[in-house]
Parts: C-alpha cells; structure tokens; sequence
C-alpha cells in the first residue's frame, strides 16, 4: 500500500510465512523499495502527467521531485525534463502527490497516455 499525507509518501507491506508462521507488518516514509513498487504498478496500474505550460519554471519542479523523492540535483533536472517534453509516470499516489504539490506552487499539469488521448 502507499499513501500521501502531509505531502510526502508513505509506503506499508503486509507479509507472512507460511512455512515458519512468521507476520510482518513493514512501511517508512518515502519511496517505497523497487519490488514493493513493482507490485504496485502491476496490480493497481500507472498514471502520467505532463505540465501544460512548457515553459513552466524548472527550479519549481526540481523542487517538487527533491522534496518528494529525495532526487539528486541531476535526478530533479531529468524528471524536470520529462515532466514538461514527454510526461511522468509513475504510481496513482506518486502522480496525485507531484500534481497537487505543483499545483500549490502554480504549475498546472494534465494527465498524459493512451488513456488521455
């Protein structure tokens, strides 16, 4: 499961053994790790979006990944990139969180892909 509160992300798994009887309920703050991610984009899908204002202020939305994903500058200037050229994607929960923090700092965005065409 992942969830956005307070603008940042937060991401929860539920597991057991069946073989030991182990129960585990794990999550932190952040990025979820990449295979719990991973099931998550398999079993509930993908959303993109894209700024609708090319010339949107990058500082702006570098700001929004660094705080969000904890990116590296470089990182934060790639997604930056991708967000106003081709879209980003990522998780329904990642995606609402980008969209509504860069909408409070006044960078409309609008969905991208197949399914907004």
């Amino acid at each position: 499961m992942q969830i956005a509160d307070r603008g940042r992300l937060r991401w929860e798994f539920n597991w057991s053994c069946g073989n030991c009887g182990i129960e585990s309920d794990d999550g932190d703050w952040g990025q979820a790790p990449s295979f719990i991610r991973d099931l998550l984009l398999a079993e509930r899908g993908s959303s993109c979006i894209k700024s609708v204002d090319p010339d949107a202020s990058g500082g702006k939305i570098m700001k929004v990944f660094r705080d969000i994903f904890g990116e590296s500058m470089q990182e934060a200037m790639n997604s930056a990139r991708d967000l106003k050229v081709t879209g980003h994607g990522g998780t329904h929960v990642e995606v609402r969180l980008i969209a509504e923090t860069l909408g409070a700092s006044g960078i409309a965005v609008q969905g991208c892909g197949p399914e907004q065409a």
